[in-house]
């Protein structure tokens, strides 16, 4: 049974590292669909050897599973079938939570893995960019459904660059001082992409940093996070020639790369922002979710919800210009308009119980890592579509997992550190 778990294991970080790397390009490919199926199969040929705890969290995350099907049943009576379980994969991507726990014994190989591909992200995020605005074959390449391949969405970046930064500080800083700033001006020159292009992914990306920061406990993570502050102004000289150096069209958006846009990006989060696009954007947003907390407080749906199968934008009567798009751009909203209040509150009280041990201070700085980059996955998922499809939800459980089971067997090295 453990060639079982280990070929399972390459398998599902294999994939993962191509929805880390590829994001949209592959989102219609039900390769993260495909991993949990295996997981359920893997999980019982080897269930004499499982085990996971038992507390508040993983309780109500099991509770949460359980009334999905119950949700599932509800949706089938007026909705198809395909449409009400890619609707519940909303919460059913939570089962990649407890699968993690398959590698328990395997976590050696699980952080190789992990850390093998958040080294290499930055790379192949700059490769990716060229690709989308350099490469005429690549920008109309379609590999699955009609998604270019080349399409990566920059919000779903600024939270894959952050867990690339937290890998450089706490696993690749004994690697020599030329590969930790190779690595860092690729980081940054992908911060810099970014910001012109997703305020929520620059927002992710340094509010998580600098909660690690802020929280990390060990003075010898302080004096380390002290020598890369004073390698920035090289970091920096190298980087902004660069960038602005860099001349792409505007994307959809009306964006573009571009020292112009940047500031208005930063105006625009705190409503200085000269740029309608990026207001409209903003207020398109706030309308939709102002309606669905209007509707969730009446009799009809303040207890259930919507239920599942239905487009919420087309039931929400909101135009927008994509097609049978399903979700407020916000999860915590997705969950609000299609379970009711009772289950949303349970997701809040269930993301205090995730968080509260970061704010005490309470974690080492591997669970550190991981409390905030669940953190940045939780707030980029606030104003986007991340966690309801598998490019963000794969990896999200994936962490969830991983925090889970650092918390119930923690390692031997994470507890001499703490001490």
């Amino acid at each position: 049974m453990d060639v079982v778990k280990k070929l399972y294991l390459q398998a599902y970080f294999f994939v993962m590292a191509l929805y880390v790397f590829f994001n949209k390009g592959i989102a219609y490919s039900f390769l993260a669909e495909a991993m949990w199926a295996g997981g359920f199969i893997v999980l019982f040929l080897t269930r004499k050897d499982y085990a996971f705890g038992w507390d508040r969290r993983t309780k109500i995350l099991a509770f949460l599973l359980a009334i999905t099907v119950g949700y599932i049943g509800w949706g089938l009576r007026s909705y198809a079938l395909f449409e009400v379980i890619r609707d519940s994969f909303v919460i059913q991507y939570a089962w990649f939570a407890f699968f993690v726990f398959l590698f328990k014994d395997l976590r050696k190989e699980m952080w190789g893995y992990i850390i093998w591909i958040y080294t290499w992200f930055p790379f192949f995020a700059l490769l990716n960019f060229y690709f989308q605005n350099f490469s005429e074959f690549f920008e109309n390449f379609i590999l699955f459904g009609s998604v270019p391949f080349a399409l990566y969405k920059y919000g779903d970046m600024g939270v894959h660059l952050l867990i690339s930064s937290l890998v450089l500080m706490l696993y690749l800083n004994q690697r020599s001082v030329r590969f930790q700033i190779t690595l860092a001006v690729a980081i940054l020159l992908n911060l810099l992409i970014i910001t012109a292009y997703s305020r929520s992914g620059m927002l992710a990306y340094l509010i998580g940093l600098g909660l690690f920061v802020v929280f990390t406990k060990r003075q010898e993570m302080r004096d380390l996070i002290k020598q890369y502050v004073r390698y920035l102004p090289i970091v920096l000289l190298i980087v902004l020639p660069l960038y602005a150096s860099i001349k792409v069209k505007e994307n959809f958006q009306g964006r573009k790369v571009g020292m112009e846009q940047l500031v208005e990006n930063v105006g625009s989060i705190f409503g200085v922002s000269k740029d309608a696009t990026l207001d409209e954007n903003k207020f398109w947003r706030l309308v939709w979710w102002a309606n669905i907390i209007d509707y969730s407080v009446t009799p009809e749906y303040a207890l259930q919800g919507k239920g599942l199968g239905m487009s919420l934008a087309e039931s929400d009567e909101v135009v927008t210009e994509i097609d049978d798009l399903r979700s407020p751009h916000n999860f915590n909203l997705t969950i609000l308009a299609r379970f009711g209040w009772p289950l949303f509150l349970l997701w809040c009280y269930w993301l205090f119980c995730l968080f509260k041990p970061m704010f005490k201070r309470q974690l080492n700085d591997q669970q550190l890592m991981i409390s905030c980059v669940l953190f940045t996955f939780w707030l980029n998922g606030s104003f986007d579509v991340f966690l309801e499809g598998p490019m963000g939800a794969f990896p999200f459980w994936t962490w969830v997992g991983l925090y889970f089971l650092g918390d119930f067997f923690p390692e031997p090295d994470a507890e001499e550190n703490e001490a």
